[in-house]
């Protein structure tokens, strides 16, 4: 079942302006319950535009939404209620901290939606497990956490209001190669524990490309691609044009295709290149390679 799916959807800065841009151009997409979906696209090609529409933060100029089978604009008096059924996670989210412990900060969007201090002191504690955060930490001011820990408290607040769907913008900008590996490893773990869906908008195709199930490729306002990592960075030309690029490993192993290496499959994450490697050199054990 479609948990999002979008019918036409327009949305127009400026109408009626000098300065009107279309940044989603008649985007028609079905995003199924329980996908790890990676959407990637140059700066201005909609992308930030398009996510913001899920939770009701943009209404559209023109089309309609469906989230969990609900049209999202159709009744307002059901719009707060639809909107917690997407979590979103903008860039550097921990400069949205502002509670005195980091307790507090994660209740708070639990509490907004009126639920009972037991439920509420759950999910505090079973999100804060799920993002390495120790029930030492939750009495803790979250302005004396490190840069990481501040931003996996920020995105457990989200998190804990346990939406059906949770997206995060460029959820490790800014943190080093560690931090970033164990930012994105929580969101994975969350989303194979939880089983719900997630939405990962990232300029890095090695990323997309290691966690994601799905991609979704925005370029001049439109859908241009959506599908599985490996139909996707298949079309390297196509991306390339559009000023993207695939995954260095990728990269990689297109050259040796293409200097004559009998490489059976496309390689998009190294974990995978490395057992092909493996597997043609034990098919050619003892050989002249």
């Amino acid at each position: 079942m479609a948990v999002i799916k979008t019918e036409d959807l327009t949305y127009v800065y400026g109408e009626d302006t000098p300065f009107r841009k279309v940044a989603v151009d008649n985007v028609n997409l079905s995003i199924d319950e329980g996908e790890f979906i990676g959407v990637i696209g140059h700066t201005g090609s909609g992308k930030s535009t398009l996510i913001q529409h899920f939770n009701g933060l943009l209404k559209p100029s023109s089309g309609r939404i469906f989230i969990d089978g609900e049209q999202l604009w159709e009744d307002k008096a059901r719009l707060r209620e639809i909107r917690f059924k997407v979590g979103l996670v903008f860039q550097y989210p921990e400069y949205q901290l502002f509670e005195e412990t980091c307790y507090k900060d994660i209740a708070f969007g639990p509490r907004n939606m009126g639920l009972s201090e037991e439920e509420i002191d759950r999910r505090v504690r079973e999100t804060a497990r799920l993002v390495g955060i120790d029930d030492t930490m939750l009495d803790k001011s979250p302005f004396e956490l490190s840069g990481g820990q501040k931003r996996r408290v920020a995105i457990a607040g989200v998190m804990a209001m346990e939406p059906k769907v949770l997206i995060l913008d460029e959820p490790a900008s800014g943190l080093d190669p560690k931090g970033r590996a164990q930012i994105l490893g929580l969101i994975r773990e969350y989303h194979r524990e939880k089983k719900n869906t997630v939405m990962l908008v990232s300029h890095s195709m090695e990323d997309v490309a290691k966690h994601c199930s799905k991609i979704l490729v925005m370029n001049k306002a439109k859908v241009s691609m959506y599908d599985t990592p490996v139909n996707v960075f298949h079309r390297a030309d196509e991306l390339t044009a559009m000023g993207l690029s695939v995954p260095q490993v990728t990269k990689v192993f297109n050259r040796l295709k293409a200097q004559g290496c009998d490489i059976p499959e496309d390689v998009y994450t190294v974990g995978f290149g490395s057992e092909l490697i493996m597997k043609i050199l034990s098919q050619h054990k003892g050989a002249d390679l």
